[in-house]
């Protein structure tokens, strides 16, 4: 067992963390060949791997896939459904709901997104950088409940936390207490919202990549969304998220990233789009960290402590579509959450 294995997680940790159905009613429904619309694939944080950021990969499923079952169907047998309300984290979030066409990154159910006092609708594929502190929540039109999806939807979650925070809001907790109704937030346009600037459709033509990403090859690679403090100046966490193809090229060895380190740590996820298996990569991927090969044909989620070296990447054998995705501090950020070092 090599030094940096305990640095790739490629299950799926905490599941007593994950809103909806407990991990024991989960595992009712599993062995009755049921599945719920939302699929968690990982949960990551410090206690996962060793001085990690918080991260999150995610499924959702329309009702027609196989062994759906609703919200409604599982509220109505009494077992737990998931529960929204405005809340804050002590540390900035990337939170992204995400379309699964790689040809149009439009292509998503419309839902909204509360930043504070302002909810703003959202009809497109969307990443929000949400400062730390901040109240928010995402938005179905129906509510968790009544909210259906049309196609496979991505959500992830990535945040320079060392363990996960979820807590309500000061608004909502007066209104707990009074028991009364949670305050509502104002209704804003994206061009008219305050918050505005902190919503990211895609990736701006002009952004400059570090030195040690390749460049992208547009038959195999299309780029979702790209975050730096070029794109959000006040951002303190960025990310480069991409789709890459099944297609000749993805047959062979694709360089994604040369050897190099930084004074801080950076998290990388890898997940296929594969509804028959939700952990299998489908797909290689070679990643070496401290001078350690590691070749990796499960959907993960790693962590390169500060000044350790990682690279080169490889993606080889793609068969089925896949989710990457790099986060790393911005800014202020480097000095506020630098990641925890090599254990």
């Amino acid at each position: 067992m090599g030094r940096w294995d305990k640095y790739i997680c490629t299950t799926l940790q905490k599941r007593h963390l994950l809103p909806g159905p407990t991990p024991e009613q989960r595992d009712r429904l599993a062995a009755q060949g049921r599945r719920v619309s939302m699929e968690h694939i990982h949960w990551i944080d410090q206690e996962v791997i060793p001085g990690a950021y918080y991260g999150e990969t995610t499924w959702i499923w329309p009702p027609d896939y196989p062994g759906q079952v609703t919200w409604e169907e599982l509220a109505a047998v009494g077992y737990a459904t998931p529960d929204m309300f405005p809340h804050v984290h002590d540390f900035p979030e990337l939170l992204s709901w995400w379309g699964t066409d790689p040809d149009d990154f439009s292509d998503i159910d419309p839902m909204a997104i509360q930043m504070d006092d302002e909810t703003i609708p959202l009809a497109s594929s969307w990443v929000a950088y949400i400062p730390a502190g901040m109240p928010h929540m995402p938005v179905l039109p129906a509510g968790v409940r009544g909210h259906v999806y049309t196609r496979p939807t991505l959500h992830w979650v990535t945040g320079p936390g060392g363990v996960y925070t979820r807590e309500k809001d000061e608004k909502t907790k007066e209104a707990e207490a009074r028991k009364q109704p949670l305050p509502a937030a104002q209704v804003v346009e994206l061009g008219r919202a305050k918050y505005g600037r902190y919503l990211v459709f895609g990736t701006r033509e002009d952004v400059r990549r570090p030195d040690y990403m390749c460049p992208l090859d547009p038959t195999f690679c299309r780029p979702m969304a790209y975050i730096d403090q070029s794109v959000i100046p006040d951002a303190e966490f960025g990310c480069d998220t991409r789709w890459y193809l099944p297609d000749d090229a993805s047959q062979t060895d694709q360089l994604i990233m040369e050897p190099h380190s930084v004074p801080h740590g950076t998290s990388i996820a890898c997940v296929a789009l594969n509804y028959d298996d939700i952990t299998d990569l489908c797909a290689e991927v070679e990643l070496w960290i401290g001078g350690e090969r590691h070749l990796i044909t499960r959907g993960f989620w790693a962590y390169i402590p500060p000044h350790v070296s990682q690279g080169p990447m490889v993606i080889r054998k793609v068969r089925k579509q896949l989710f990457f995705m790099m986060s790393w501090p911005l800014g202020e950020g480097v000095l506020k959450y630098p990641g925890g070092g090599p254990q």
